[in-house]
């Protein structure tokens, strides 16, 4: 039997509004409903609508659905106050694709909060405070705080970066990545809260291996406070000083000036001096190389070559033909290991069930059947 129910037009063209200005065209695009439907649904005299095709609107607008049956409730996403760093005239923060991508990264940290109010557990308190003027000392505070000095850093196939993360995680700071077509200008932006802040790595054309210096730079305008949408990160001839700061802290919590000092001899090559530092770093060479373009122990000319030459080789293996990354490992290096074993955790205990499960991980009725078992399998791997 299909359910229908109320709806409100008005609300509907208020998200439609506030989430970029959407077209009706563009929301049945989105939203797999026809352009004739949506017409019908923003002019009817007589609002009904299946709450299958209400949910689908409310995905698209992210908004809780109940918000669309009644005009007099209004829905406010808790977004915090947003700077833009980016580099290049700002002309996406009233597109869909803009707001879109923050909401998403609200909804994922009210999903992660709701999971673990339904398990009785409380998020940790996010009390990192940097000073802002001090980039040596701010560094060590963040050490101190991760205790980074006994944390194990095991590579894998994206050279530390996995360690990096899982160790920004278990402070219940949610790490996603975000694959997206638009040109946001940008290799990610931070959410500053008191609880479960949340960092979103925007990782279309960015190595895994850099996401390392990026998820460290985010940290440090968390660590100051920051709600921040950042430009490239890696394009180091940044005149924006706060973005330099937030690049130094970053660099020399990776890799500390004296480490540098230590292992630099000047008849290495920038690929021997990477992996001389990256032995005791623990870190990514990329975020090495950049490191060292920081303190000034290698040039810019030659830290572009060298990544160009890292994402050369990394290019080179991704043409053996391998198969298509399974839905999965998608959904784990989206949302990061802790955020999808909490979930699966509340699942085992049936304090939330497998359907709001999957919503939360975003699972479709078009992948396999077998996609929850394979990422419940796969995230204690």
């Amino acid at each position: 039997m299909t359910d229908f129910v109320q709806h409100s037009p008005v609300a509907i063209q208020r998200y439609m509004q506030q989430i970029g200005n959407l077209s009706a065209n563009e929301l049945a695009k989105k939203s797999g409903l026809t352009a004739e439907k949506v017409y019908t649904l923003l002019n009817d005299a007589t609002p009904i609508l299946k709450l299958s095709e209400l949910e689908q609107i409310a995905k698209v607008l992210f908004v809780p659905s109940v918000y669309l049956t009644n005009n007099e409730l209004e829905y406010i996403p808790e977004i915090p106050t947003i700077v833009d760093h980016r580099n290049m005239e700002d002309v996406f923060n009233s597109s869909y694709a803009y707001q879109a991508v923050l909401r998403e990264a609200i909804k994922a940290r009210n999903d992660y909060l709701y999971v673990l109010e339904t398990m009785g557990e409380e998020p940790l308190d996010f009390n990192l405070m940097l000073s802002g003027d001090d980039a040596v000392e701010d560094a060590k505070i963040i050490s101190d705080y991760f205790d980074l000095n006994h944390q194990k850093r095991a590579v894998k196939h994206n050279d530390y970066y996995s360690a990096w993360r899982s160790i920004f995680e278990a402070k219940d700071i949610l790490v996603i990545e975000k694959s997206s077509k638009e040109p946001f200008g940008s290799d990610g932006f931070c959410l500053w809260f008191d609880v479960v802040p949340v960092i979103v790595v925007l990782s279309t054309g960015q190595a895994a291996e850099r996401r390392l210096f990026t998820i460290m730079h985010e940290l440090v305008h968390l660590g100051l406070r920051q709600s921040v949408f950042d430009g490239k990160i890696n394009a180091i001839n940044t005149n924006n000083q706060m973005e330099r700061y937030c690049d130094t802290v970053a660099g020399h919590v990776i890799a500390p000036f004296e480490l540098l000092e230590s292992c630099y001899q000047s008849d290495m090559t920038v690929e021997e001096l990477v992996l001389k530092v990256r032995s005791k770093a623990k870190a990514s060479r990329p975020a090495i190389a950049i490191q060292l373009k920081l303190a000034g122990y290698i040039s810019d000319q030659q830290l572009r070559d060298y990544l160009r030459q890292l994402d050369q080789i990394k290019i080179a293996k991704n043409k053996s033909g391998e198969a298509k990354i399974p839905a999965s490992t998608r959904i784990i290096s989206h949302f990061g290991r802790y955020f999808v074993q909490t979930v699966i955790a509340a699942m085992s205990h049936n304090t939330i069930s497998a359907s709001t499960a999957k919503d939360i991980l975003g699972i479709k009725p078009t992948y396999k059947p077998t996609t929850l078992q394979d990422v419940q399998r796969q995230v204690y791997m």
